[in-house]
């Protein structure tokens, strides 16, 4: 029996329309949105073709559609970020000077796909190397640390006098202020929603104190971006976790994009609490590649105006 073909009425081409991702921050050129609609319309188009091929069931025609649409604005979404940059987060040359460059948002999000897809690594040991700068102009230190998966840990920097030493502590890695355990990081949920959320009551109920005691909601608040940001630059959080980060971190207010610089894209963030944080984000490597504050191996909140560059990675080389 010949099957007619679903298509979608006025109405819901309306409406799938306006689901069409816009740049938080600049419109796409018209020429350019009517190309990213016909590729949303067209792909929508095939998945219906698909379905119309699949055994009969009873008709849900609307939210066929709208699945459909899902998946094609996903892929546009993408598909608009990463046709904005090129080699090291510059644009195309090809594009011209009317090209759109991605959104703030738009780059994390591309980042958390690619975190999603990268391979979690293996090693003996998971290295963390810091090289910051306090002040612009000043002097560059080095903290580098390795974690056994048995929980040892190592520490070398400054304070060590240029030696490795062997630290003690009851958690070897910490989320916003509390310690966690590599199996804690591997069970942390991989939705952004549900991971903010664990961070939040880890948070609460860590019992973390400060100079000026409990820490209020808005310094809590800060923990919690805290936490999402160690998962994405410095923790060995699985790749959906990454990703999940990494879509958490796009959904805060005013995240804006500072424009392609050495190691990527750079953007500006505002977090709970107020304040500010600036990164370099390398979204074709889900990496952080530089950034103005991290979160240290105590818990601790550090600063550096002059930036911090850092490398985190599962390795087989023994502490030295």
């Amino acid at each position: 029996m010949n099957s007619t073909p679903i298509q979608p009425n006025p109405d819901e081409r309306e409406e799938l329309a306006r689901l069409l991702p816009v740049p938080a921050e600049r419109d796409l050129p018209g020429d350019r949105r009517q190309r990213l609609q016909e590729f949303v319309m067209s792909e929508i188009q095939q998945d219906l073709r698909s379905a119309e091929q699949a055994p009969r069931r009873p008709s849900r025609r609307r939210p066929l559609l709208l699945a459909a649409a899902s998946t094609a604005i996903a892929a546009a979404a993408a598909a608009v970020a990463i046709g904005a940059v090129g080699a090291g987060g510059a644009r195309k040359p090809d594009e011209g000077p009317g090209a759109s460059a991605p959104s703030g948002r738009e780059v994390l999000l591309v980042a958390a796909t690619t975190a999603a897809k990268t391979p979690a690594g293996g090693g003996a040991y998971w290295y963390v190397r810091t090289v910051s700068t306090a002040r612009e102009g000043g002097a560059r230190t080095s903290l580098e640390s390795w974690t056994g998966r048995d929980g040892r840990v190592w520490w070398k920097g400054e304070k060590t006098g240029g030696k490795v030493v062997p630290l003690t502590r009851p958690a070897p890695f910490r989320l916003g202020g509390p310690g966690v355990t590599l199996a804690q990081l591997q069970s942390l949920p991989s939705s952004p929603g549900a991971l903010k959320a664990r961070i939040a009551a880890d948070v609460e109920r860590g019992g973390i104190e400060t100079s000026a005691g409990r820490p209020d909601a808005a310094a809590r608040e800060r923990s919690v971006f805290d936490g999402l940001l160690s998962l994405v630059s410095q923790l060995p959080a699985p790749p959906k976790v990454r990703a999940a980060a990494f879509r958490a971190i796009a959904a805060y207010p005013n995240v804006q994009d500072l424009g392609a610089v050495k190691g990527g894209q750079g953007l500006s963030i505002s977090f709970g609490g107020g304040g500010d944080a600036h990164l370099v984000v390398d979204p074709k490597t889900s990496r952080i590649t530089d950034t103005d504050f991290f979160v240290s191996a105590d818990g601790a909140r550090v600063t550096v105006p002059g930036g911090a560059a850092i490398t985190a990675e599962w390795t087989d080389r023994a502490p030295r």
